[in-house]
């Protein structure tokens, strides 16, 4: 931890559990944030935890001179990143799992959140999924609205309007498929994800 009397050297707790890293904010007060090498910040609320999807990430905290930031690795205890796919041609088979054109989808709608950072870090437009793809925009909105419900379903909230809010929902969707580890840079190897 950086040397710094106003960051608690017990502020954050990072653990290994099954496998997985655990990143938990332990001030009563204070949030900290968890950002990847590429895309949005995450904000661990005060007596959260979060389990990033990323290999490399930094935990930044409020010091007294401005932000400090501290680099954790972790790749050795990760599995493989990239979530396996189904075949099947038509079918949603349960949360997190697509089907390889549902998938094609998903990494194009995360592609600037991988890539960018700041501004340039936000999920890809219909239009821009729909280029890279080969597909309409409105195509590539009805997979989008599909797997969102789908997901739903499954009991994941935020996804789905209530009453009659028409919302945009690409923003949720792809920081769930992120950070739940169904999309990861390794997808974006070839544009089709094929």
């Amino acid at each position: 931890m950086p040397n710094d009397g106003h960051i608690s050297r017990l502020a954050v707790a990072i653990e290994l559990v099954d496998g997985t890293v655990l990143v938990r904010n332990e001030s009563a007060s204070k949030p900290i944030v968890v950002r990847p090498p590429a895309g949005e910040d995450h904000v661990v609320v005060p007596q959260a935890a979060v389990s990033p999807p990323y290999p490399r990430f930094s935990i930044v905290l409020a010091g007294s001179r401005g932000d400090e930031s501290v680099e954790v690795e972790a790749s050795s205890s990760r599995p493989a990143a990239g979530s396996p796919v189904t075949s099947s041609a038509d079918t949603f088979t349960g949360p997190g799992r697509f089907t390889a054109a549902q998938h094609r989808v998903m990494v194009e709608l995360c592609r600037p959140l991988l890539t960018g950072s700041g501004a340039t870090a936000r999920p890809a437009t219909y239009a821009e999924i729909g280029e890279r793809l080969d597909l309409s925009p409105q195509y590539v909105r009805n997979v989008l609205k599909m797997i969102r419900e789908s997901l739903s379903g499954y009991g994941i909230a935020g996804l789905v309007a209530e009453g009659d809010n028409a919302n945009d929902f690409r923003l949720p969707l792809a920081r769930w498929a992120l950070w739940n580890g169904h999309v990861s840079r390794t997808d974006l190897g070839d544009r089709r994800g094929e």
